[in-house]
């Protein structure tokens, strides 16, 4: 009796210390307090005789000059597209959905950063009342916005780092945008994190350039972000149905049809710490309010109630490089080269595509290259690593000249087509794929002959499509 009771204990002994190593770990909604932007040595119109800045901290002192760049137009453009960078920022962490967003209206320099930081360990440390105004750099903080910071849990500062807008050769304007960001963990005041993103934008109209440059910073953002091992989602399979699970989480969260979550089985080392290891993946096919359904791509074991998932960062584009040849049994191949781009994050069966590909039909003795532009969508069929991908596309083709001596047109508008193609792909690891196709493509030729010798390069094509290629996820 007593070895039976002994066995039974010895048992329940092993259980619950097993239980940390399998237990879920759910995210939580972050606070997160975003300054307002700032930029070093910023470009103003019309510059104040004798003005300075000057940022104070307990290492000393660093005085600053603002200067303009001498032309009002591009630092009133400069201006406007602060503003705008500034909102693209926040849009950005509201529309994540995992956070709780503070907005400060301060703007503070990355100079500035290690001076924050010391006086708000002085206000936590002591809790003393400040003086009725603390002035860090060209900001000023009360006690109010201290009390206000120590109850967040991240600060962030972005800073435009860098910004020009200069006009190219060819009479059209290149904007440029370099943002830095910086994350300071207010709970044991360090910084965690940063890093830069660089946007540009090329137009004919400046602001437009400068408008490209700052709408191309919101996917970047949002990229670099859930890349983040703090703000990544961590949720767990509440329910298995063959292939399909549901997960914790939703709308409430942020999370979006296409997302991928690995499977991690942790355990618990002699060390104290932690080891995951990733046994699976799973896309995400529905999301709700407060929760989401999954395909299980692969896992190994297989997946179970109970098992920890873990964001996967994806940028929301698969990039597909490919090889083709098109014949209809009476001409000569024409084989083709191409690079595919698929929507991925916000889609799941259904995904729009574009494509850009090079058809060899003798145009490069011509001092010509030859493109081919394709919009389109496809839809898929998952079936754990393999996946069954019909689709279809329609497009225009012509030829750029490779010489500038050429007298001719600078584009040659040549064919109008379309594509319909069969799929079945294969995902070797994590983040690659390979694949197969067959299908059937036709360019109908609409050149006008105004070049005898380039009748047959630029003549009708099409057949029976067979390739492949390889995707990166």
């Amino acid at each position: 009796m007593r070895g039976t009771r002994f066995r039974v204990l010895f048992i329940l002994l092993v259980v619950c210390l097993q239980i940390p190593a399998v237990g879920q770990e759910f995210s939580e909604r972050q606070e997160i307090a975003i300054f307002r932007l700032s930029y070093y040595g910023q470009p103003i119109t019309e510059s104040p005789a004798n003005l300075k800045v000057e940022i104070r901290g307990r290492r000393g002192s660093v005085t600053l000059e603002l200067r303009g760049s001498g032309d009002p137009q591009i630092d009133q453009l400069f201006i406007r597209a602060l503003g705008a960078v500034d909102e693209r920022i926040r849009s950005t962490f509201i529309n994540l959905g995992r956070f709780d967003i503070i907005g400060m209206n301060q703007r503070l320099t990355q100079r500035g950063v290690d001076d924050f930081i010391d006086v708000l360990t002085e206000f936590k440390r002591s809790q003393t009342e400040l003086p009725e105004a603390v002035l860090l750099g060209q900001e000023t903080f009360t006690e109010t916005d201290f009390q206000q910071l120590v109850g967040g849990f991240v600060v962030v500062i972005p800073s435009v780092s860098w910004y020009s807008l200069t006009r190219l050769e060819n009479g059209s304007f290149e904007a440029e945008i370099e943002t830095s960001f910086s994350f300071i963990n207010v709970e044991n005041l360090t910084t965690f994190g940063q890093f830069f993103i660089t946007t540009t934008g090329v137009d004919d109209v400046p602001e437009v350039a400068v408008k490209e440059a700052v709408d191309a910073i919101s996917s970047e953002l949002s990229f670099k972000l859930r890349s983040m091992p703090e703000f990544q989602i961590k949720t767990g399979i509440l329910e298995v149905d063959g292939r399909e699970v549901v997960l914790e989480f939703g709308r409430n969260m942020g999370l979006q049809p296409g997302d991928e979550y690995a499977i991690v089985s942790n355990r618990v080392l002699s060390t104290g710490h932690i080891a995951g290891t990733e046994t699976g993946l799973i896309v995400i096919s529905d999301v709700q309010a407060e929760f989401s359904l999954g395909q299980i791509l692969y896992a190994n074991p297989r997946a179970m109630v109970g098992d920890q998932l873990q964001e996967v960062a994806r940028r929301g584009i698969e990039l597909s490089g490919y090889l083709d040849a098109i014949t209809d049994g009476l001409h000569p191949v024409t084989y083709t080269v191409g690079v595919r781009a698929v929507a991925s994050r916000g889609f799941y069966a259904l995904r729009p595509l574009a494509a850009v590909e090079i058809p060899f039909r003798g145009l490069f003795a011509e001092t010509l290259l030859p493109v081919n532009v394709l919009l389109g969508g496809e839809w898929n069929l998952y079936l754990g690593r393999l996946k069954l991908t019909p689709s279809g596309a329609i497009g225009v083709g012509g030829a750029v000249p490779l010489s500038s001596d050429d007298e001719l047109e600078s584009f040659y508008l040549s064919h109008l087509g379309g594509q319909i193609r069969a799929t079945g792909s294969v995902l070797i690891t994590r983040d690659i794929q390979l694949y197969v196709e067959a299908g059937f493509v036709y360019w109908g030729s609409i050149y006008d002959n105004s070049v005898a010798r380039l009748d047959g390069p630029l003549a009708s094509y099409g057949g029976l499509l067979i390739g492949g290629g390889i995707t990166f996820r």
